[in-house]
Parts: C-alpha cells; structure tokens; sequence
C-alpha cells in the first residue's frame, strides 16, 4: 500500500512547481540581444568590444559590457578630471526617436574608488540632468574584460520594450573624441522583456 501525501506537502509541492514555472517562463519570453563594436575605434582602456542584454532568472536584466582591455576599478579612475564610465543607455518609450531624443534611462559603472565599482541607475528627460533614481549591481567576470550588469526592471519604469547602446568615456577626458558608442553612429537595438 502506498504511503498518502499530506495535504499540505502537497500543497507546498504544487507551489514550489508554480514558482518554477513561472523563472521558467520569464526567462523564455525574450530572446538575448547581443552586437559587436570595432576594437580600436576610439583609444583608452574603455573601448567597448562586445555587448549581450538578456532577462536572468530572478527577472533582472542582465547586460554584460565586454571592453578591448583588463578592466579594474582602479582603470577607471583619472589623476586628473572625470572618472572613466561605461553607460547603458535605454529608451522605454515605444515611440520615442533615439536618433531625436535622449535615452530615458541610463544605466551607469563608475569607480567609487581604487578597488570598487558602482553602478547606477539615472532617469533623464530633454531639459535636465540626470537624476539617479535607484542602484544596480556590478562586478568584473572572471577575465577581466567585461562588466556584468543587473538593474531590476522596476527600475526602468517596467516596459515592455527597451531600445538600447552603450557609452563609455576615457578616464579624465572630456571631448567628444574619447567617447565610444556602440553600436556605431548612434545606431541602437532593441530587445523585448515581455
């Protein structure tokens, strides 16, 4: 005779399939987006090679940002003028123009010192500066080479559609000459998170 489930261990069972099902399908409902950049194209220890945006299973958005070189925090920072960054940019807005306006969202990895990176999350519209509007996570893969973002979708306002490049300015360096944007020309992707 076979033993009987309690009901409640049953219960708890058929939760735990549920959740399961849900990572599962979250995961499935967008395919990864991934572009390549030129190496060499602009100079610097941030010249950006290689970007992938896909949805982790905790329903973050994942980006990892590939650069030329080793990366550290330490790379970023500058003896003199601004701190090297590497930006997400993110349009939410299904009809806005990201050849006439500027991304909504930016999703942002500085140095906040020698031996620690931060990254950010900054809301932005036409007329002002960016506002930071909550914090995302960021560390260095184990090659060095590539910053591996996860900003959670609240964060980006929860759309349904994104489109996206990437930024990064040389360490000290303010001309529009040390900035690589990728992909090229101000061309963006777009990726769908639902």
């Amino acid at each position: 005779m076979r033993p009987r489930l309690e009901p409640l261990r049953v219960a708890g069972l058929t939760a735990a399939i549920a959740a399961l099902g849900a990572t599962v399908a979250l995961a499935a409902t967008s395919k990864p987006a991934q572009f390549s950049d030129p190496k060499n194209d602009v100079s610097g220890v941030l010249d950006v090679q290689r970007v992938s945006l896909r949805l982790a299973s905790d329903g973050r958005l994942r980006a990892v940002i590939t650069i030329a070189d080793k990366i550290s925090p330490n790379t970023m920072l500058a003896r003199t003028g601004p701190p090297g960054s590497v930006c997400l940019k993110v349009w939410t807005d299904a009809d806005a123009d990201p050849q006439a306006t500027v991304p909504d969202r930016l999703v942002c990895v500085t140095a906040r010192t020698k031996d620690e990176l931060r990254a950010s999350v900054f809301e932005q519209d036409e007329l002002g500066l960016p506002e930071r509007v909550g914090s995302a996570s960021v560390k260095v893969n184990r090659s060095r080479r590539s910053f591996v973002l996860r900003v959670s979708q609240s964060a980006l306002g929860r759309p349904t559609l994104i489109r996206f490049a990437v930024e990064s300015t040389r360490p000290g360096c303010e001309r529009v000459s040390c900035i690589d944007e990728s992909p090229d020309k101000g061309a963006v992707r777009r990726f769908r998170l639902r």
